[in-house]
């Protein structure tokens, strides 16, 4: 079946307008994917039970501090936990949030 490049540019207009609206808002992950994987890869590393637990932590961490972080911040780190490389995490998100806030504020040499 052959996709036209109108219906592929018409998808990619809709879906960046999505993440336009929702840009005020943390996106949403399947955490229960993302422990899955995460678990898998490092055997012995935690369990299911911790994982979601972590991952519920920092999701309700990232709905009350989101509009601290910078929208370019925002927008960076949330396109590299999406990369693909896996399914994205709350963890990771807040982390790459934090580590960018913290060079921010690191003095100018």
């Amino acid at each position: 079946m052959k996709i036209s490049a109108a219906v592929v540019l018409v998808a990619t207009l809709f879906g960046s307008q999505m993440q336009t609206t929702r840009a005020d808002e943390p996106p949403l992950f399947d955490i229960n994917k993302s422990c899955k994987v995460d678990l898998q890869a490092y055997q012995g590393g935690g369990s299911p039970r911790g994982c979601l637990a972590d991952e519920q932590s920092a999701k309700a961490t990232l709905v009350a501090q989101w509009r601290r972080f910078g929208q370019g911040s925002r927008v960076r780190c949330t396109q590299m936990v999406s990369d693909g490389a896996g399914p994205p995490s709350y963890v990771e998100l807040l982390t790459c949030l934090q580590m960018a806030k913290d060079v921010k504020g690191l003095p100018k040499d």
